[in-house]
């Protein structure tokens, strides 16, 4: 399991995330972190941030570190924070907040590096997050710069959509500019190899993830949507043409 740290601070509620708005909390190991809990976001949005930040990290994506964090029932009670139940349901996500973090707008495109843009565009396309659109009339882009000016990866709860667009998300994402690279069939190789390595670390990947997430009943049934099982069909189609023709 990741190392598990227990809440004994809740600051107050982000106004980051368009469909979940995270809670500040700072942990017993005295750092604060940016916390979905379980009632609010469901364990299917847990499930999709912990595998993506997962599988982002093999990709050397420069995502924060995560936990899974216990919220302790008093500490929720006697909060009067709007919204704090949110919070209740179980272990909840936590992704170590990036201090004095600033936007990310279109002006930061062309000082990104180059293969880091091409790895999130791709890592996106893999594992269907539409969630990270930017244009000239704003966006919810997902991305974050550091007291450095670097760029930090978030919010992955929207991943593995059913629905998802392949035309959609190249006309929304941020990094559509550098779809043509994956035309090449060597860089195209490099990819597939990069990917399957990933894929390596499944299993390791989803025995993080808490039973609360998966299973809300003591049959241990998958009842998260989509299921583990889904999820792996989804990020294996890279092995066939038709992944590569719509990237």
């Amino acid at each position: 399991m990741p190392e598990s740290i227990t809440a004994i601070e809740i600051v107050r509620q982000s106004q980051q995330g368009y469909s979940i708005k995270p809670f500040i909390v700072r942990g017993d190991d005295g750092h604060p972190y940016f916390v979905k809990g379980l009632d609010k976001a469901g364990g299917f949005a847990l499930i999709s941030e912990a595998i993506g930040a997962e599988l982002g990290k093999v990709l050397g994506l420069p995502i924060p570190p995560w936990r899974l964090m216990h919220i302790p029932q008093d500490l929720i009670a006697f909060s009067a924070i709007p919204n704090v139940g949110d919070l209740g349901g179980g272990l909840a996500f936590a992704s170590l907040a990036v201090e004095n973090a600033s936007d990310f707008n279109l002006s930061n495109i062309n000082r990104t590096p180059l293969d880091l843009r091409r790895r999130i565009l791709l890592f996106d396309f893999w594992i269907r997050n539409e969630d990270r659109c930017l244009g000239d009339r704003g966006g919810n882009v997902n991305l974050i710069l550091d007291a450095s000016g670097d760029l930090n990866v978030i919010d992955h709860n929207l991943a593995f959509d059913r629905t998802f667009d392949s035309d959609a998300f190249m006309q929304g994402h941020v990094f559509r500019e550098c779809r043509s690279f994956f035309r090449d069939l060597v860089v195209r190789q490099d990819c597939e190899q990069m990917l399957s390595e990933a894929m390596k670390n499944w299993g390791t990947i989803t025995a993080l993830l808490p039973n609360d997430w998966l299973y809300r009943d003591r049959d241990y049934i998958d009842e998260s949507e989509p299921t583990l099982a889904e999820r792996l069909e989804m990020l294996e189609v890279f092995k066939e043409e038709r992944f590569w023709g719509a990237l």
